[in-house]
């Protein structure tokens, strides 16, 4: 990681002598309603079609409402008034124009800026305020962050961004959809008074203080062809709503982009970036699937990297292919992911299939002024090559599938309507957990204990195995009956085996997770394995500041096994996996139908939210969690399906 940061600077360093045009380099946020128009306008052929790998830094947007302006005759009034409100917002929070203290209230920052050295620096603060909460049991989430930044530009091609907010939160995930609640904070989150207790479940029993963090360094040269970055921010790989690579819902992370634009009918991109975790037990009274900062290092497993690229080909003016590949590593200094110009898959299987790496591509087509159709197939595991129909059926096969159309509507400004799919497979994002020898038992000893090199404790009482949690908790986690079977045991979760060997139990646990995840949320499509979305969303967006959105989707799990991205698949048992037979096995719906508008005030730097959101699901409940695959899960009955009334309030101020 060094060399690789010793890289970055090189190339910033030679970028003060670069001669090129100076502009804004940071990225403008995904939330941001200008995404939404330059889509839209790109289907409608006011603009080129762009890269699928977002956020855009400010420069380039700025470029592309700029080419927007140039179409006047294909947009109606409110659209140019939209167009030019957009762009001089933009131009203000990202631009250079001196702005002094007497304009705070109404920008929510100051600037000044030299234009001999082609140096400034704005510093302000932003704050956000969300309010959700459930009309029929009255259970709420509460988030509020205040955030102060700095940013600014470093002559004609660097610019910064430094900021520091401070949230107080109250999280509740039962007011969400469960593949929409994410967690804002960064680590973990704590009380400042009160012993500053750290939050330990999920829903929360009060409020709790964290911190968010988007430091981001950028840079563009040759005209915008070459962009390089380093952030901790959001980012969306792939033309759908979200995406099976990187999705715009997942967790930010820190990470060194670098997007060139070869040709014009080429682009390239890649990431190489530090994931992220989360300190929290449970979630929904489900254990939380990332590291606890209260234990020691030992009991640390998700300490893992993650590299990313995606080549996108401009076949015609109106086709685009992709082809894009990733990999969830351990921390360790790997040349062969650092290089860019690197294939993860066979540097994957050079190294030993310890690391969990997904390749797959994707296309969109557009038909100017009436639709978009994309589409994406991905896969982390191909074991199975035959007719079609039994390579989809084929357990080991593990894939995901995702469509989707886009029709810009004639209504309102920039208005459009997406139908998307998105299938993904059992095991899709699990990876099998990195085990080492740690410890030995005495089978011939009536009493033997042991602790292991990571600090687990196990005796051997009689006929009896017990492990205990980190050699100090007198409750057993784990506990085998040497009798039931052998010579091989393994733990529900698939995290711990024991092995007898002659007189010898051989201990082997559970040192690394490579599973597709940042912070304990999903670095892809936010869906879980083996379940599959239909989605609609209507986007509106109205003169002075009005948008609005109609969205409803529907979601099925099923439960015939990899259910959950902890389940991994056990590869020596392969051919006892029925084909797969999604329907058959379902045991989960969710139906959810969200009404949402927003207000963005002309004269006042004021963003108003509100939403309804009706869910109902109806479910099989677990009577147990089975084995660590899923396979001898068993499920109830179905139960009465459950609605709920969701309403959210939200404001921004100086956003």
């Amino acid at each position: 990681m060094k060399h690789t940061i010793g890289i970055a600077g090189i190339l910033i360093l030679l970028i003060f002598v670069s001669p090129l045009f100076g502009a804004v380099h940071i990225s403008v946020p995904l939330d941001h309603e200008v995404y939404r128009i330059l889509e839209n306008a790109e289907i409608r052929g006011l603009i080129d079609t762009q890269p699928s790998v977002k956020p855009y830094n400010a420069s380039t947007i700025l470029k592309l409402l700029q080419q927007i302006q140039n179409h006047p005759g294909d947009m109606r009034p409110s659209e140019r008034d939209e167009v030019a409100r957009i762009l001089a917002n933009l131009r203000l929070i990202y631009g250079v124009q001196p702005s002094g203290f007497e304009d705070v209230l109404s920008t929510g920052f100051f600037r000044t800026y030299d234009d001999e050295k082609q140096m400034g620096a704005s510093m302000g603060a932003n704050f956000s305020s969300f309010q959700t909460v459930s009309a029929k049991t009255g259970e709420y989430d509460s988030r509020n962050v205040v955030l102060a930044f700095m940013r600014g530009d470093l002559g004609p091609n660097i610019s910064f961004n430094m900021d520091f907010g401070l949230a107080l939160d109250r999280l509740n995930s039962n007011v969400f959809i469960p593949t929409e609640f994410t967690i804002p904070g960064e680590g973990f989150y704590m009380q400042l008074i009160g012993g500053t207790s750290q939050l330990r479940d999920i829903p929360s029993d009060g409020f709790y203080f964290g911190l968010t963090l988007s430091p981001e360094v950028a840079a563009s040269f040759f005209n915008d062809s070459l962009r390089l970055r380093w952030g901790s921010i959001k980012r969306d790989w792939g033309p759908g709503l979200n995406n099976l690579l990187v999705s715009g819902s997942a967790r930010s992370f820190d990470g060194i982009d670098i997007q060139a634009k070869l040709t014009p009918w080429l682009s390239y991109s890649v990431v190489n970036g530090s994931l992220g975790k989360f300190s929290l037990d449970t979630l929904d009274d489900e254990p939380f699937f990332s590291d606890d900062f209260q234990q020691d290092k030992p009991y640390y497993r998700f300490d893992n990297n993650f590299s990313a690229h995606r080549v996108e080909v401009d076949f015609t003016k109106n086709l685009r292919i992709s082809i894009f590949e990733s990999t969830v590593w351990q921390k360790r200094f790997e040349l062969g992911y650092l290089n860019p110009l690197a294939i993860y898959m066979f540097q994957q299987n050079n190294l030993g299939d310890i690391d969990d790496v997904i390749a797959g591509l994707d296309f969109s087509y557009t038909l100017p002024t009436k639709v978009r159709v994309y589409g994406a197939v991905a896969t982390s595991e191909m074991n199975v090559l035959s007719d079609p129909l039994t390579m989809l059926k084929a357990a080991r096969n593990m894939l995901a599938f995702q469509a989707g159309v886009v029709v810009p509507l004639p209504i309102g400004t920039f208005s459009s309507l997406t139908v998307q799919w998105t299938y993904l497979a059992p095991f899709f994002y699990a990876h099998y957990p990195i085990m080492e020898h740690t410890g030995e038992l005495d089978a011939s000893s009536p009493s033997a204990t042991t602790i292991t090199s990571i600090e687990n404790r196990y005796e051997l009482t009689s006929n009896t195995i017990s492990k205990y949690r980190n050699n100090t908790i007198t409750t057993s986690e784990w506990e085998i009956d040497t009798n039931s079977g052998g010579p091989s045991w393994i733990s529900p979760d698939g995290r711990t085996e024991i092995k007898r060997v002659g007189d010898t139990y051989h201990i082997y646990e559970t040192v690394a997770e490579t599973a597709y995840v940042n912070k304990g949320e999903n670095l892809g499509y936010p869906l879980n394995p083996n379940s599959q979305e239909f989605l609609l969303q209507l986007d509106l967006g109205f003169p002075k500041g009005w948008t609005a959105q109609f969205q409803t989707k529907y979601q099925v799990r099923s439960g015939q096994y990899g259910y959950s991205i902890e389940q991994f698949m056990d590869y020596s048992d392969d051919e006892n996996y029925e084909p797969k037979a999604f329907w058959d096995n379902t045991f989960m719906h969710t139906l959810s139908v969200l009404l949402k508008a927003s207000k963005k005030f002309e004269n006042m730097p004021i963003e108003l939210i509100g939403s309804y959101r009706f869910t109902s699901v109806w479910e099989k409940p677990v009577d147990a969690e089975g084995d660590f695959d899923g396979r001898t899960t068993n499920f109830g009955d179905w139960s009465t399906p459950v609605f709920d009334h969701i309403v959210q309030v939200g404001a921004k101020i100086f956003f």
